[in-house]
């Protein structure tokens, strides 16, 4: 965006919600209608809106489970430190694949911005160096070798201490390719799960234990999707060359399917 005209990012999105008062809107829409920059940055946030309503709009006047209740209900609620909504531990991830769609919806895109080379995560770098070939295994096992569940299970489980399962991203047309497990790095190991779809697009998921505070970020760096989704217990990067729509479903399918 032309920073030189004076618009916020928060300003441009209030903007396209119909949030500010109508002498800053005119402005603003003269503005947009000058500056065919920022004209292509309005419709492009327009269109990733848009594309999270048809994707979860339905789904807001869903009931939630009753066992997804009794699953906050029995599991301790703490305050996030990035976003101001409820962050729930990773004990109850039922519940928090269920606020996902909210987050998504009303937060995540927000928080659609690029990051700055320097200020990059040490696990957002991991997660590149190990989709790039740039970090030697430990162990790598194709997905042919661990064609039952329980065995892809274990390995993740294994390596991180933790109850895990390889979530199954067939519904998005995404199947598991091969799991790699690293060490050496925070918390001990990591685990990727490399998918792949019928076109042979690659979606990698990058797991450890964190080393930074809980977030929940969808963001963009030269063509590549990257959702980090981090609570007390397990840091996860995930990696495509999708839209934020596509990032966002298989955002949800995958972090949701680590545990369900």
């Amino acid at each position: 965006m032309n920073n030189d005209l004076g618009i916020s990012k928060e300003e441009l999105h209030a903007f396209i919600d119909g949030e500010l008062d109508s002498i800053r809107a005119a402005e603003v829409a003269r503005l947009v209608a000058t500056d065919p920059v920022l004209a292509a940055r309005v419709e492009a946030f327009r269109a990733d809106k848009e594309r999270l309503e048809q994707i979860y709009g339905t789904l807001r006047d869903l009931p939630v489970p009753p066992k997804w209740l009794q699953s906050v209900e029995n599991r301790p609620v703490r305050q996030r430190t990035r976003f101001p909504s409820v962050y729930l531990s990773r004990r109850g991830v039922a519940a928090v694949a269920a606020s996902l769609l909210v987050i998504l919806m009303v937060n995540l895109w927000f928080a659609y911005e690029r990051f700055s080379a320097t200020n990059e995560d040490a696990i957002i770098a991991e997660a590149f160096a190990a989709r790039q070939d740039a970090m030697p295994p430990e162990q790598s096992f194709a997905a042919g070798t661990l064609a039952a569940p329980e065995g892809r299970n274990q390995v993740l489980s294994t390596a991180l201490s933790e109850t895990l399962k390889a979530p199954d991203l067939s519904k998005l047309g995404y199947r598991l390719a091969n799991i790699r497990v690293y060490s050496g790095v925070p918390g001990g190991k990591a685990v990727e799960l490399a998918y792949r779809d019928a076109q042979n697009r690659l979606f990698t998921l990058y797991l450890r234990h964190p080393s930074g505070p809980p977030r929940v970020d969808l963001v963009e760096r030269d063509g590549m999707r990257i959702c980090i989704w981090q609570d007390d217990v397990l840091g996860t990067v995930m990696l495509g060359e999708m839209s934020a729509g596509e990032m966002a479903r298989m955002a949800s399918l995958a972090y949701s399917g680590l545990t369900l």
